[in-house]
């Protein structure tokens, strides 16, 4: 597939985003390297990219006609972000605006174009931190709130940089897809995480082969520190009440044996997709469709409960840039009205001595410490730090918890857990 090509299905996704599209359903469609490059890039980069536009553009980039507000964006990143030398990038999309029969706007996109390219490094260096970094003023400003100006930036700074793939071998006895054999690199401190190649055919094959899973590495730590949670318990009871689709709880299954292990999603498509998962790694998990806190499982039966709730995701801007720019702060503060009811109902499943494992992928203290601090009778939180495993960046919570912040070998995450007893 040719460059060009590239680059006009790159226009018909984000034209498809700034409608309201999730640019990694769309991106899983395409494939090819060339588009996704670009459309993440430009996605990544797009509050920085239209506020240079912007100076040389008579109207805001965003009541520009969307088809030519995506060839400006695509041809500013390909000139200053992607290496492409200027006058190659700016005379390529000006020739994908005449072939989507909008001739009549080339003149301007090359008078843009090239303003904006050649004045790039100086006007990037006049805007404040979260411009220069391309994330919402809202967003740096509640980081900087909660972790001081130079963490902000530094997650600002991670955000910009795509992130690897990583992956986790289902089977065991060294067993390792022959074509991956000598190129993955171990992970720093998350047991059992590969770095995958850059070149993705042959990880492809082994994940639809059952021979390789694709998580991150904050990710993988949950089911290690259900492991841990349990490890003094006798045919522990496993619940894992948001599964979809399906990786942590087939990781926990696989790292130790439980009596029962049950994995449920609301939603019945992805509870279908999750079960085909579950039955490729070779996992003996149980799959329920329906609303785990409303009747598929036993109240006051389960030895450890994993809730890994839906969220904002800011801990995973790297890999989903598009969630910057639809994500509101008002979203935050719902989620976390939904986040509290989940525990809520969570809580009533433990038995005696059972553990609440509370997890999210974002770093926002009102989706984690605030909904786990004050539990009270008969919930007793269970400190996490000496859980983690050698090495691990995490730092602790005001609720017992441990928080991961995007770094270049992990997403940002947030651990808590708390124990049922009655007796207390």
């Amino acid at each position: 597939m040719s460059v060009s090509a590239d680059r006009a299905a790159a226009v018909r996704i984000l034209v498809r985003v700034d409608d309201g599209a999730f640019a990694a359903r769309l991106l899983e469609r395409a494939g090819r390297p060339g588009v996704r490059v670009r459309v993440l890039g430009v996605l990544r980069w797009r509050r920085l990219l239209d506020t240079v536009l912007s100076r040389f553009s008579r109207r805001p980039v965003q009541r520009l006609d969307p088809e030519i507000r995506a060839v400006l964006r695509i041809g500013l990143f390909e000139a200053v972000k992607l290496g492409v030398p200027a006058p190659v990038a700016v005379d390529a999309v000006v020739r994908l605006t005449r072939r989507l029969g909008k001739t009549s706007a080339a003149g301007l996109v090359n008078a843009i174009l090239r303003r904006s390219a050649a004045a790039f490094e100086e006007l990037a260096a006049e805007v404040t931190p979260d411009v220069r970094l391309s994330h919402p003023a809202w967003l740096a400003k509640r980081w900087e709130s909660s972790f001081g100006a130079a963490t902000a930036v530094a997650i600002m700074e991670i955000n910009q940089q795509p992130a690897d793939t990583w992956i986790w071998l289902p089977r065991t006895g060294g067993m390792m897809p022959e074509d991956l054999k000598g190129r993955l690199e171990p992970h720093a401190w998350c047991p059992g995480a590969f770095r995958a190649p850059g070149e993705a055919a042959s990880v492809i094959r082994a994940v639809h082969e059952g021979l390789a899973y694709v998580q991150d590495p904050s990710s993988q730590l949950v089911a290690h520190m259900a492991v841990a949670l349990a490890s003094e318990l006798e045919r522990p009871w496993l619940a894992d009440v948001c599964a979809a689709p399906g990786g942590k709880v087939a990781l926990t299954a696989g790292l130790t044996s439980w009596e029962r292990a049950v994995a449920v999603e609301l939603r019945i498509g992805r509870a279908c997709l999750m079960a085909g998962n579950l039955r490729r790694l070779g996992r003996p998990v149980a799959v329920v469709g329906g609303d785990a806190l409303h009747g598929p499982l036993a109240p006051r039966s389960w030895d450890i409960v994993m809730l890994d709730a839906p969220c904002s995701g800011t801990g995973t801007l790297r890999r989903h840039p598009d969630l910057k720019w639809r994500l509101k702060e008002e979203n935050i503060h719902l989620l976390a009205q939904t986040q509290g009811e989940m525990i809520r109902g969570s809580l009533q499943l433990l038995r005696p001595g059972g553990v609440l494992l509370y997890t999210t992928c974002s770093i926002e203290p009102e989706e984690n410490e605030e909904l786990m601090a004050d539990l009270g009778v008969p919930y007793e939180v269970v400190p996490l730090a000496p859980l983690a495993p050698p090495g691990c960046s995490a730092s602790e919570t005001g609720a017992g918890g441990i928080r991961l912040l995007p770094a270049a070998d992990a997403d940002g995450f947030t651990f808590h857990a708390v124990r049922y007893n009655p007796r207390s």
